[in-house]
Parts: C-alpha cells; structure tokens; sequence
C-alpha cells in the first residue's frame, strides 16, 4: 500500500517516520498551475448545492488544487492499485497498514457501488481517540444533503481511497464542478453521482504542517452601548488575555461625550498609552454599523482576523489563543465561530448560576477574515447588496439579522465551527454567554423608536442617536438626538433639530424658540448667541442682590464666601451683597451692604429667615434677581446665566444633595397637618434644599412674603416645621414649576450620606457646602453657641 500526499511546497512531512514504522509509503505530488484539466460544465449544480454563485467560493489555490487532484487521479503509477491513499500533508494514521488494508478490501466487496471512502470522520489534532485492536474498523453512508456548516465530518481531502474503477468518474466530479475539492464531492453525493463511504471512527488525524503560518494578527472589536461597568471588566479580561498578538478596538456608544472624556477615557488611558487599545466614541446606530464602528477610518492591512466580542458575555483567557491556534489548520482566507454546546450564566433571585444549553446566538463567537470584513462595509454601504448575497434573508429585524448576514458572508467566503476542536482539546472556559443582563442585541437597552427607525441597514444621520451635555442660561441638562427629535432627559421637553454637525446644533423647541448651541473643547454644549430665543435672558449686564446671614460665630465664613462669590458668582452682572450680620466692626468693600440684625438662637435664625429679608423689603425691589447663600457655601467654578429663572419659572431652587436621585418615600416632608408646612401623600415631586435659592425680585419678594407669614402662623400655635425654613419652601413650590437646579450648586464637603448619587456629579461642583461638624470649623454647637 501507498499513500501519496500533495503537497505544493514539495516538503516531505514531519510524520513520514511514523508512516514508515506502520508500514505505509510516503510519496510527495507537486501541484500544478495547468488547469486545461478545469471544464466548469456544472455552473448551475455548484450553484444550487451552495446557494450563491459559485465563482464567490473560488481561489486561485483551490483551482490548482482542483487541477492537482486530477493530475495525480490520472498518473499511471497509480492506476494499478485500488488501495492508494490520496491525501494531503498533515494526515498521519492512526492505525497500521496491513489492518486499514483488511477493512478496506471486506467494505470493496461488500459495496462495491462506492466511489471514495473516506478515512477522516471527525477533525482531530492527535491520535487521541484512535480504534483499539479489537474494534472492527467499520464504515458507513456519508450523509449530506447541501452545504452544512454545522456537519459532523471534518472539511477537506485530508485521506480517502478510490479505487482505480472509480477515479475517471471522481476526475470529472473535480473538472466539472466550480467548488474546492471536499465540496464538490458533497455537491456529487447529494445528488447521487457519487457513492461516498466514511470511517465511523477516525483512522487518521491531522498533524501540524511543517511549515506553520504565522501566528494570526487578530482585532478584537468590541461595541458598548451604555453599559460602562461591563465594557470596563470586558477590557480588562481582553487585556489579560494569554495570546498577545491582538489589539482591542473598542465603540463607546450611549454616552454623552463629556461623560466619556472625564470618565471613560482615564480609566483606560494607560492601556491606550501602551498601544493595546483603541477607544471612541460614537453615536449610537444599528448594529451592522456599530461593529463596523470598532475599526472605522483605521487602517486594519495588518491584522488577519476580526473577532466579534460581546461586551457582556465571558469570555477565557486563553480564548484568542485558542482562535489562533484552530485558525493555523484553516486556510488563510477563512472565518470560523462557535455554533454547539457551552455555558450559559443566568439569574436566579439575584443569584448567578450556571448551565449548558446549545449556542443557538453565536454573534459574539464570530471571527471574521479581512474578506468578510470588506464585505460587511460594501453591505453597510450598499445595502441592496444584502438581498443579492441571500435573497432569502434580506434585511428585516434587529440585532439577530446583522449576525445572520455575517454568518452568511463567512459561509460564502469559508467558514468553520470550532466547537470540535474545543471539545477535542478539552479548553476550559472557552466562553460563557451571558443570559441574564439586558442587552442591546436582545433588545433589553435599546429604546422602541431607536429599533424602528433602524429595523434596516442605515448610514442616515437620523437613524443614529446621539447624546450631548448642554449647559443653557435657564438649565443643564442632556439631550437626546435621534430621528430629527431632541428631548431633555430631566423635564422632558421636546424640540426639532433644524441642523446638526459635529460643533454646532440648533433646535426649535415646543414650548419656546429656536435656539443654537455650540461644542466646547471638553465636548459639552453651551447655549451660542444665535437663534431667536423667545425665553432666554437678556444679554444686558442684571442687578444682582445676594443675601447672606452671618450672626454670632457664622462670620468666620464671610471672608472666604466672598472672596470666592467674587471670582466665580455671576461674572460680568452687577453684584451687591447685602450681609446680615451682629458684627459693627466688620470691614467691608464697595459692593457690601452692611444690615445690621440681633442673633437669633437656633432653630429661629434659619426660621425668621424671610422675615430678615423683607427688612429691606424696598431697597431688593430695585434688583434684576435675588439669591439667598447659606452662611456656609463656598462658590468653587464659575457660576453664570443658567441659574436665572425665565419668566414662566420665576424662582430657583436646589435638589437636596441628601436625596437626590431618591424615591420620593425618602423625603422628608412636613407631615405635621397643623403645619403650615404640610405636604399632603402624593404631592411634590422633589425635595429642595433651604441653602440656595432665589430669583427674579418679584417673585423672590412674593415668597418670602408668604412663607414669612406662614412661619408665623405656626409659631403662634406652637409649631416648629421639622427642617424648618426647608420645610416651608418645599410646600410653597408645589404646582409652581421652578427652576431646578441640580445637587452640583449644593454639593456636600463630606459625602456621609447619598454618596452612591453624588459621585457623578462630584467633576462638576459649582458650590460646595461646607461640613460645620469638622473642628476646624468649631463644630455645630459651637457655631450656634451652644457651647
């Protein structure tokens, strides 16, 4: 017996030892570049057995290959012995040559239809699994029925034996269908031209080429939409991954961009330094796009392959390693995913738990070629394309279809299953797909208009959604952009977008005017000159009366409050402080006004509060806006036009940093009904601080006016409100639509409480309150003399 394997490189196999001590013949065939041999007379059957035109499955190496079959199927050395054994370098038996010789001959005589029986069953790296001496080798039908990339047989010619009868007929197989040469067989066995046997169990396995490629440049591509917890423990498992031949190119989709600035970019700066990891951001599109995001404008001429990664399934550490490794017996041109039996992780009660399921959803184990890649952005491009590749498939639903059609385009261009070679080599913890998160896929994060617009492949600017951080005069807020529609995330006000570039968007809002807003460096917006707005400010210089009590031992703060207020309160609008104090000898500038009161012992100094106000009740009238400042605030960044009320608002409160982003529950309103103060179940919709407040002098003037006379209403009959000048101002905005702002304009010295809240908020601190508890300031009793 003689095996001849065809090698294009002419080099001899590093188990041709092996092959000699169990009684085999090594002869090498060089393939050949003439391929007159090549008819193509069966266009129309490659094409139905693989559903597409068959020149898209063609390659110079396997029309050679094709013409190298058929050049050794008619040598005449051969045509004498039934049991040669055709096959390719990297076959290495499993079991000697008289026992496959015995088998061989008894399978001859007892189905002598067969054209080819094949000795490869399954694709093994080793001899691991091989036939014991006392199992009969047994053989049986090859069942195909058209190109099934899930099939249980190992692709290629790896091994087979036809006998000398059968061989015009497998040359004509091979010369007239336009497919690779394992192919072609199917195609012929499907349709009953060819009788085709198999090994039930593996007589050969595949052994490493001698002449190995080089390890795969692999590109990791990984797309995040809103879930920042996940991408930041994805990068981190993708950079201890074993394999190091890899960069990971990462889209950060669902956030605003300053957000992505101050807080996603520094948490991977180091690995970007480094020259592992490529991040932007992008606005959030369908899901074709947002893979194609990942390596967008790069150039990606070095890399081999382009592994699909799932920002929230797991993945092992030895996951491109073990993608490099199965990629090394494949052509270079092909793709391959896991389709098969793994690890789901699910939830039960909040716990994890883990179990097996078959991977029905194999988008996250895709690898692509640079071919399929180049294919995906024509589609993206293109995309009437997609119903040319697969008129079946089109493009309708989301999420499943993307991976559908890459799917697809890795079947046409050549694919393979790694699932056998992660069982044969027993890898532990190759991926675990995770089923108990909401993801963007499973539509779990993704809004119903965004998957409405986007039910098809689009690069329309108005199928992306983007986010942005605006800072306007009257608020700061974000802004959500898709489908020409812009809403505030906070009020839940609506507006056109009439132009939108990367610096510049203007909006026509529902309730109010056109108004444009520029990008800033830190990419934020702000609220430009241009557009007719209906509500905003007058750019005039406004009179401006800021309010401060500081009796008894208060006046330390005065010096440092209004040193800062000068530098950061309102710069450019004419600034008077008014200062309540019981202190004659404190030295004071131009712009301070000296209001001489008595020391209230605590609670009545914060309560008598409006009382104090309404002093000067005649002077404040003069005033453009009057803003209370608690004795113990401290400005610490620029303070400016948006926190002036329009004319609808009138007044400006604070979200209590102690509550903020808490359920109403938590408030802890006035529930005393003979209280003044009193808030009824179910009425209010935040809670506000008593710290910062104010607003046009009019309506200002108007609430201290009444609060002043419910306070005493309540002290007449023996009430003191719980949070005392709190509680009134709570109960008095009910209905009345202020203006809100947010915990940035109170934020605490010591986050003790609600830090889990206020911790994103912490980079954008506009006024801090300072702790009076710490000793450096005397501590509570000491500052209300109580000590």
């Amino acid at each position: 017996m003689k095996c001849v394997l065809i090698v294009s490189s002419g080099e001899m196999a590093e188990g041709a030892s092996e092959l000699h001590r169990m009684g085999y013949e090594l002869e090498l065939y060089p393939s050949t570049r003439d391929l007159s041999s090549l008819k193509d007379t069966r266009e129309k059957e490659s094409a139905a057995f693989i559903g597409r035109d068959p020149c898209s499955a063609e390659r110079s190496h396997v029309r050679s290959l094709r013409a190298s079959f058929i050049q050794v199927l008619e040598d005449r050395r051969y045509a004498g012995n039934d049991l040669i054994i055709f096959g390719e370098s990297d076959a290495v038996p499993m079991v000697a040559s008289s026992r496959l010789e015995a088998a061989l001959r008894k399978e001859m005589e007892e189905h002598p239809e067969t054209d080819i029986f094949r000795l490869f069953h399954h694709a093994v790296w080793s001899p691991q699994g091989n036939p014991f001496e006392s199992d009969e080798l047994l053989f049986e039908d090859f069942k195909t029925g058209g190109t099934d990339s899930n099939t249980a047989y190992v692709w290629g010619t790896h091994a087979m034996v036809i006998p000398s009868c059968k061989r015009k007929k497998v040359i004509q197989v091979f010369a007239d269908y336009r497919l690779p040469t394992d192919v072609a067989l199917e195609a012929a066995n499907s349709s009953g031209e060819l009788n085709i046997r198999v090994a039930r169990h593996n007589l050969f396995y595949q052994h490493e080429r001698t002449k190995k490629r080089p390890a795969c440049r692999i590109a990791a591509c990984l797309a995040s939409y809103r879930r920042l917890t996940d991408l930041q423990r994805q990068i981190w498992c993708m950079m201890d991954q074993s394999y190091e031949n890899f960069h990971v190119f990462a889209a950060v989709k669902g956030i605003p961009e300053t957000t992505y600035r101050k807080t996603v970019l520094p948490l991977f700066e180091h690995f970007i330094q480094e020259g592992r990891l490529t991040m932007r951001l992008f606005p959030n599109k369908n899901q074709l796009s947002n893979f194609l995001d990942t390596v967008r404008d790069l150039d990606i001429s070095n890399y081999d392959l382009f592994a699909k990664i799932d920002d929230d399934d797991l993945y092992g550490r030895d996951y491109f390693k073990s993608v490099n490794d199965f990629h090394q017996h494949l052509p270079p041109e092909f793709s391959s995913y896991y389709c098969g039996f793994g690890q789901y992780l699910n939830a039960r009660g909040g716990y994890p738990l883990c179990g097996n399921g078959f991977f029905s959803c194999f988008g996250p184990t895709m690898v692509f070629s640079r071919d399929v890649l180049e294919k995906l952005i024509t589609c993206e491009q293109e995309p009437g394309r997609i119903s040319e590749i697969s008129p079946r498939l089109g493009h309708s639903g989301y999420g499943f279809t993307e991976d559908n059609l890459m799917h697809k385009l890795m079947i046409d261009t050549g694919s393979c299953n790694r699932i056998r070679y992660v069982q044969e080599m027993s890898l532990p913890m190759h991926l675990v797909i995770q089923t108990n998160n909401a993801s963007v896929i499973r539509g779990g994060l993704v809004p119903g208009d965004f998957r409405g617009r986007n039910w098809r492949i689009s690069t329309s600017r108005a199928n992306a959604e983007s986010l942005m951080e605006i800072s306007h005069p009257q608020w700061y807020d974000i802004v959500r952009v898709f489908d020409g529609r812009a809403c505030r995330f906070q009020r839940n006000d609506w507006a056109d977008v009439l132009s939108l570039t990367d610096e510049e968007v203007t909006l026509k809002w529902d309730q109010w005017g056109t108004e444009t807003f520029r990008r800033k460096e830190d990419g934020s917006f702000f609220l430009s000159g241009n557009g007719n707005q209906q509500h905003s400010p007058s750019s005039r210089k406004k009179k401006v009366a800021v309010l401060y009590i500081s009796t008894g031992r208060y006046i330390t703060f005065w010096k440092d409050f209004y040193t800062a207020s000068k530098q950061y309160f309102l710069p450019g609008h004419d600034v008077r402080y008014f200062l309540f104090t019981d202190h004659d000898e404190v030295k004071t500038a131009d712009d301070v006004t000296l209001v001489s009161k008595p020391f209230y012992p605590w609670p009545m100094e914060t309560l008598r509060r409006f009382e104090t106000f309404l002093s000067i009740e005649k002077e404040l009238q003069e005033y453009d806006y009057i803003y209370f400042m608690n004795g113990t605030l401290l400005p610490v960044s620029p303070i400016g036009e948006e926190i002036f009320p329009n004319d609808r608002q009138g007044l400006a409160v604070t979200l209590h940093p102690g509550f903020y982003e808490l359920p109403r529950s938590c408030y802890p309103y006035e529930k005393n009904g003979m209280s003044e103060a009193r808030i009824p179940p179910g009425q209010g919709e935040y809670y506000v601080a008593g710290g910062f407040n104010g607003g046009k002098a009019r309506d200002f003037l108007s609430m201290c006016r009444e609060l002043a006379g419910a306070v005493k209403r309540d002290l007449d009959n023996g009430i003191i409100a719980v949070w005392h000048d709190e509680s009134h101002i709570n109960k008095y905005v009910i209905g009345r639509h202020p203006l809100v702002l947010g915990p940035e304009y109170l934020f605490p010295e010591t986050l003790v409480f609600n830090r889990y809240h206020l911790m994103g908020l912490k980079h954008r601190v506009k006024i801090l309150v300072k702790d009076k508890s710490l000793s450096k300031y005397g501590g509570h009793a000491w500052l209300r003399k109580q000590s």
